[in-house]
């Protein structure tokens, strides 16, 4: 799944950008989550192919490769999220 930029935000004048920031990050991570379900579940039909000889456990192990990968990225950006959001949190009011 290709990764898309959010549109830029500009301080100067309109809300309309920022009030669309939500929703387009919701559907961009929703999508993301969408992915990851999706390699998770063609990696484990490709190993139950292979149980059942229909594919080389080469194929297998690399789909499992891939579905491991997809779910490492996916773990390092929700600990980032978490860590983002625990500094604004710690951030002192002034």
């Amino acid at each position: 799944m290709p990764i898309t930029l959010l549109p830029p935000i500009t301080l100067a004048g309109g809300t309309s950008q920022s009030a669309s920031l939500p929703s387009n990050f919701g559907s961009m991570l929703g999508q993301a989550i969408t992915g990851l379900q999706a390699g998770q579940a063609h990696a484990n039909q490709t190993i139950q192919e292979a149980m059942a000889g229909q594919v080389s456990v080469t194929q297998a192990m690399v789909a499992m490769t891939m579905a491991q990968s997809q779910l490492d990225v996916a773990t390092s950006v929700q600990g980032q999220a978490i860590s983002a959001y625990q500094n604004i949190m710690n951030m002192p009011l002034s």
